[in-house]
């Protein structure tokens, strides 16, 4: 089949019975093991509840508004905020019962203020009211209408940026949230194996987040099966560095809940946390490779597999850079207050990152990003694999053995100009009239007929022509 640059390369009938194949175990597993790990006991509940959990007697959290504050009492308060916390007085209502309000000195620190919207304790139906000495406790900010906005805001430059395209991404997110939320994590809690559950969320999502994003096709596929590899290989390679480093100790507050009240082994939860940091790297790179291979298939069909290798790597090595910048400032940036206590200790940095949690988050930065260059030539080479099994010019279609003469063949045929059309540059057109030696042969080209290289046109043009 000879394709023109208009056409998507398409892999043989046998390579997509061969992917097939493949493919229908992976969602037969999948299946599976959604069946055999979904959590099939009530809710788990750990003791002490969340932050704004109180078991007391007619106490409830809601919501807030701060409706008056007096600092009159506070001329000798200064700026210290447990000071200002003993003079200030708030005032607040929540469901248009209005009471007095206690607000904690960090709060006071960060500036609340009349208007605010804070999330309370409600005592004002407690028996103990009157020991407690106020209506309401000050928990945190109501922050819901700005995370809301914020949401709807990502949806509509996702939208506008990216179309249909980036409405499907935006419903493969939301299902990941969900496989995360009413699978993985109840699973996790209920004493499923964490590293399966994990392993079976990932598929779970890497199947429909990929193909709904990105549509069915046999690229797809293959970026998806680079992501599979790429998991198991960080997988496995998180599981030992776990067990080598000795990372399964109980180093924060919640860790120490999770081992004191559940069965769960730490060093499990530590390879469960790596396999999804991983997960999304690993989809991002994937299918970007997949893609540079058909497009690079597309404009330059008779480029040879080596060389269509050579030439999606060079993407790929781009992307390796840039994506292990992005997990290693990623992980800065939200561990930016641990960091900079730790650059504060006497002792040397280097030795502080062996220790305690940070030597979790190191070994996690360092498996994923190993895990995200194997799967970087892993999905190319699966990707010239599928392409080039579609890819059969006919026996008189000129070969591209230089990479400069691929390049140009490349560039013209995303001109909208196929191979056979080009010669040295310019339109078969306008060498038909060739002068001299040239009157058998095509302007350009040697004494077989095919296309001169870069190097024998210079040579030809120094000795004065052909």
């Amino acid at each position: 089949m000879h394709m023109t640059s208009h056409q998507v390369p398409r892999a043989s009938p046998r390579v997509r019975l061969i992917m097939t194949v493949c493919l229908v175990p992976l969602f037969g597993l999948t299946l599976i093991g959604l069946f055999l790990l979904w959590p099939g006991g009530p809710d788990k509940d750990l003791p002490g509840g969340g932050p704004t959990t109180n078991s007391a007697e007619g106490v409830s959290d809601t919501v807030a508004t701060v409706t008056a504050v007096d600092a009159s009492n506070c001329a000798d308060a200064g700026d210290d905020p447990m000071l200002l916390a003993e003079c200030m007085t708030f005032q607040a209502e929540a469901d248009g019962i209005p009471g007095s309000l206690y607000v904690t000195p960090d709060a006071i620190e960060a500036g609340v203020g009349v208007g605010d919207s804070v999330k309370v304790l409600d005592f004002t139906q407690s028996p103990d009211r009157a020991e407690t000495g106020t209506d309401y406790v000050f928990i945190d900010y109501d922050r819901e209408v700005p995370l809301l906005v914020l949401a709807i805001l990502y949806g509509i430059v996702v939208l506008a940026v990216a179309g249909i395209r980036g409405f499907r991404a935006l419903l493969g997110l939301g299902f990941a949230g969900v496989v995360l939320l009413v699978f993985m994590l109840p699973a996790i809690l209920d004493s499923k194996p964490p590293v399966l559950v994990a392993m079976v969320s990932a598929s779970a999502i890497m199947m429909i987040a990929l193909y709904l994003a990105h549509g069915i096709s046999t690229r797809t596929t293959t970026a998806l099966f680079g992501t599979v590899l790429g998991i198991i290989l960080t997988g496995v390679l998180g599981a030992w560095m776990t067990s080598w480093a000795n990372l399964g100790i109980a180093y924060t507050e919640d860790g120490f809940l999770l081992a004191d009240t559940t069965d769960l082994a730490m060093a499990d939860l530590i390879v469960c946390a790596i396999l999804i940091t991983g997960l999304g790297v690993l989809n991002d790179v994937t299918i970007t490779q997949a893609s540079a291979v058909w497009e690079l298939a597309t404009v330059a069909p008779d480029l040879r597999a080596g060389q269509l290798f050579a030439r999606a790597m060079r993407i790929g090595r781009d992307h390796i850079a840039s994506t292990v910048y992005t997990i290693t400032f990623a992980y800065v940036g939200s561990a930016l207050m641990t960091l900079i206590i730790v650059s504060a200790h006497d002792q040397s940095f280097f030795e502080t990152l062996t220790l305690g949690e940070m030597s979790i988050e190191v070994v996690s930065i360092l498996v994923c990003s190993i895990g995200l260059v194997i799967a970087i030539p892993l999905t190319t080479g699966l990707g010239v694999l599928v392409v080039r099994s579609g890819l059969r010019p006919p026996r008189d279609a000129p070969r591209t053995t230089d990479p400069d003469q691929a390049e140009h063949l490349a560039v013209t045929a995303a001109a909208g100009l196929t191979a056979t059309e080009t010669v040295a540059g310019q339109p078969a057109g306008d060498c038909a009239s060739g002068q001299g030696d040239a009157g058998h042969h095509v302007a350009g080209a040697g004494d077989s007929g095919q296309p001169l290289t870069r190097r024998e046109r210079r040579r030809r043009e120094g000795s004065g022509g052909g």
